[in-house]
């Protein structure tokens, strides 16, 4: 087999390579959006899925309650606003919280389910909040302080994945320049030696 007619098999080796390696997948435990479904199951696998969804969302519901806030509603409406907007895994705990409040509780005890169903990640949240409304605190600088500690862990989190970047390209990396080089360089080689042996 000749040079020429081996060449469009290592491109489509190349191309199966790379798009198996960089192809978004659903992990377990996990919808199809990419957010972390509740762990019914109970089982370490559910519970890891869902607890780093519960951090890669963390940022983006802190700053829809923020913004709640700063847009005029008291923090246990802003809670219930942000339940039609917030991520998939949040929804749920938000709005348990919401209606633990429309029956009756007070709002700093209701914050007490955000840890319970999302995870000690949320309780710079919940504490935070819990105390503006428990002993009368100014919100605006919690307020402040939550944003701040949102986008600081958002570019922790884009920092992260940028140092995995180079170890997850190294895969298509090896599967594409290894096979190409030796169907390019090596077999060309080889079967001239092999026909001039022959002849």
């Amino acid at each position: 087999m000749s040079s020429a007619a081996l060449a469009p098999l290592a491109a489509v080796f190349a191309c199966a390579a790379v798009a198996a390696a960089l192809a978004p997948h659903q992990a377990r435990g996990t919808s199809g959006d990419g957010s972390a479904r509740a762990p019914a199951t109970g089982g370490r696998v559910a519970r890891r899925a869902h607890a780093r969804a519960v951090e890669r969302h963390y940022a983006s519901a802190v700053e829809l309650v923020v913004l709640a806030v700063r847009a005029g509603y008291l923090p246990a409406a802003a809670i219930a606003v942000s339940v039609a907007h917030a991520p998939p895994t949040f929804a749920p705990a938000l709005a348990e919280v919401a209606a633990r409040v429309d029956s009756g509780e007070r709002f700093a005890d209701a914050l007490g389910s955000l840890p319970r169903l999302l995870g000690p990640v949320v309780g710079p949240l919940a504490d935070s909040l819990a105390a503006a409304d428990r002993y009368g605190l100014p919100l605006a600088p919690v307020l402040d302080r939550l944003a701040s500690e949102a986008r600081q862990q958002r570019r922790r989190q884009a920092e992260a994945l940028a140092r995995q970047l180079p170890v997850r390209l190294s895969l298509p990396l090896v599967l594409c320049t290894l096979p190409a080089f030796v169907l390019m360089a090596i077999v060309p080689l080889l079967l001239a030696a092999i026909t001039s042996l022959a002849s």
